[in-house]
């Protein structure tokens, strides 16, 4: 477990054959799951250009390259988890973030899950009438994917706080194709018409690791997202207090 941690850098790596630490890296590649993704070099920026970056950087008291580095994930998945204990300032970083790359708050959408949470309430199904009977509802996430799709101009946020308190693979169905094949189309489970996930819709989850382990998640969702680790411990949350 120690070599498959250390850096190529180190000590009693030093006789490695370039071979033998291709190997090491290949074989990092498909067993550890839980660390952070790397920034997708070299991805700029967008969704948020690099001056509203810079001003939410010194609003939040973050490094702007922190920021940079979110969006850059973004504009290489278009999902990302901020991940960490509780008081890290996941959601509000979220909230401040996803603001600024939608431009106006009126594109951010905002969604808790919740033990009790499920595909129906999230995506789409049956609701009771108030003229009896029941009638076909579009959840959170089929709203804000349908105003994306008519303003494709604009760019559009969902923000999912404490994404693993709920159900995930029950909530989000077969919107796990969706989030991976963006070009791709299909058909939700009460419905006929043909769905796609927008190109210009960006989704930012928040993870409470109080509540469960980043290793606890399945592997097809760890696959669709990046994730962002926010740690007391660690920079840049470390000493942000004393900022």
């Amino acid at each position: 477990w120690a070599i498959a941690t250390w850096d190529l850098d180190h000590p009693s790596m030093v006789n490695w054959s370039e071979e033998e630490k291709a190997r090491l890296q290949e074989f990092r590649a498909k067993t550890d799951r839980t660390r952070p993704d790397p920034a997708p070099d070299p991805i700029v920026p967008p969704p948020a250009c690099r001056d509203q970056l810079a001003t939410l950087a010194d609003e939040l008291l973050l490094p702007v390259d922190f920021l940079q580095r979110i969006s850059a994930l973004l504009a290489d998945k278009r999902q990302v988890i901020f991940y960490g204990p509780p008081g890290t300032g996941k959601t509000f970083v979220a909230r401040q973030l996803a603001e600024t790359i939608a431009g106006d708050s009126s594109r951010v959408a905002l969604v808790q899950f919740h033990p009790s949470y499920a595909y129906e309430d999230f995506v789409q199904g049956y609701r009771p009438a108030a003229s009896g009977g029941f009638e076909l509802r579009d959840g959170p996430l089929v709203r804000i994917a349908d105003a994306a799709r008519n303003d494709p101009d604009q760019t559009y946020v969902l923000l999912i706080d404490e994404i693993n308190r709920g159900n995930i693979a029950k909530v989000f169905g077969e919107l796990y194709f969706l989030l991976e094949y963006r070009d791709n189309t299909l058909n939700l489970q009460y419905s006929d018409e043909p769905f796609a996930l927008p190109k210009n819709l960006y989704i930012i989850g928040t993870m409470n690791t109080a509540d469960r382990s980043i290793a606890l998640i399945d592997a097809a969702l760890r696959r669709r997202f990046y994730f962002v680790p926010f740690m007391p411990s660690e920079a840049p949350i470390d000493g942000l207090l004393r900022r």
